[in-house]
């Protein structure tokens, strides 16, 4: 082999080692890297945008302190929502819902709420079809707490029963907020409407965080006191395409009420 062959060949032995380190270096550079309390966990789903703004011709909402979201929202114009006039203070993002399916967009908005720096946290929804310990080990799996802000939220409706095991219901769901205590190391908040919470979990869950929804005023069970009011499940918030629910603290309560410990975040 002459020496002008060997030259030619190392050069295209090198050219090809640079070209693979050069394309291994860009894909480290520009994959998503979990951090290592992540990297177990499912990657996000980057929704699709809403087909049209269903709200164009409708006044932006102006009464709210927050806002909870999930996949129903399509994905959110985040630019626009961040330097909307009535911006958000919170946001809770849906984990998992009414069927017991994960948010497709959970990992997504919360990374999305964090990027903008508005304050944020999780809801997951209750339901007696899966055991106490499942739920809660979903929690553990979906939910990442080194990236969370605000307290997480169990959501407690008429659709998480039937007729025959709501007899259980507040039982299972004080174990499951007991659970959640035990690893954050602060009582979650309970969200359900006033009626609901009225026949089905008052008193037992009175000294904890409440997030009460209401449409026609504000809650008014004497009982208790709540620390959120969801006023409106028809609010427009720009960034948004579609209806989103509205949230207003009520009972002297501010975001410190909701905040975790630091330690927590």
């Amino acid at each position: 082999m002459t020496i002008k062959k060997v030259v030619y060949l190392n050069t295209i032995f090198i050219i090809l080692i640079l070209t693979i380190a050069g394309v291994l270096v860009i894909w480290e550079m520009t994959r998503e890297v979990a951090p290592p309390y992540l990297k177990d966990k499912p990657r996000h789903v980057v929704p699709a945008w809403p087909k049209e703004d269903m709200l164009a011709n409708t006044e932006f909402s102006d009464f709210f302190d927050g806002i909870d979201i999930s996949e129903h929202q399509g994905r959110i114009f985040w630019d626009s929502l961040s330097m909307a006039k009535h911006k958000p203070k919170f946001i809770f993002v849906r984990a998992f819902g009414k069927d017991s399916r994960r948010d497709q967009t959970y990992h997504y908005n919360i990374e999305m709420s964090r990027k903008y720096h508005i304050p944020v946290g999780t809801y997951i929804f209750f339901t007696m079809a899966l055991s106490v310990q499942s739920q809660f080990n979903d929690f553990l799996e979906i939910v990442d707490m080194p990236l969370q802000d605000l307290r997480p939220v169990i959501d407690v409706e008429s659709l998480s029963t039937t007729p025959y095991n709501i007899v259980h219901l507040k039982d299972s769901v004080l174990r499951l907020a007991q659970l959640i205590e035990e690893e954050i190391g602060t009582k979650p908040i309970i969200y359900s409407n006033q009626g609901y919470y009225k026949k089905h979990l008052a008193p037992t869950f009175n000294d904890y965080p409440l997030w009460i929804a209401h449409y026609s005023h504000e809650p008014d069970h004497p009982e208790i006191r709540p620390i959120m009011w969801q006023r409106s499940e028809r609010g427009h918030v720009q960034g948004i395409w579609t209806y989103v629910d509205l949230d207003n603290f009520i009972n002297g309560a501010n975001l410190s009420s909701i905040m975790l410990p630091k330690k927590e975040r």
